[in-house]
């Protein structure tokens, strides 16, 4: 009974190492919910973007600086990026943020969502 479970174990074990497929220009969008995103490398670079790896996986997006860096938000849809809580917030407390310089999503952020701080971090 071994002997024919273990072939097929082990046929299940090697195709669970197998490396994911490649992604190519596929991306996830970022900034506020709902927004879309330049998915390639020539319109990114058209709008001023840059094109380069962005968090641990090996995904290229677009890095964009934002038109409205520094304006007052109270959650990520009023802005181009992410609606940042001011330096010193406590999460669970009630702020006003500020909209983002880029639109870069990864990396620990305190982000503020409906006027409450909340940190994240996203890999």
């Amino acid at each position: 009974m071994i002997k024919r479970i273990a072939p097929v174990l082990l046929v299940a074990l090697l195709a669970a190492c197998n490396a994911p497929a490649e992604r190519g220009d596929v991306v996830t969008p970022i900034g506020g919910p709902d927004k879309a995103t330049v998915t390639n490398e020539a319109d990114c670079l058209r709008e001023g973007g840059q094109w380069t790896q962005l968090g641990r996986a090996p995904v290229m997006q677009c890095l964009r600086q934002t038109s409205d860096v520094g304006k007052a938000c109270t959650h990520s849809e009023q802005c181009e990026g992410l609606c940042l809580a001011p330096e010193g917030s406590v999460d669970g407390t009630q702020v006003a943020g500020q909209c983002s310089v880029d639109t870069n999503p990864f990396g620990c952020q305190q982000r503020v969502r409906a006027g409450v701080a909340s940190t994240i971090c996203v890999d």
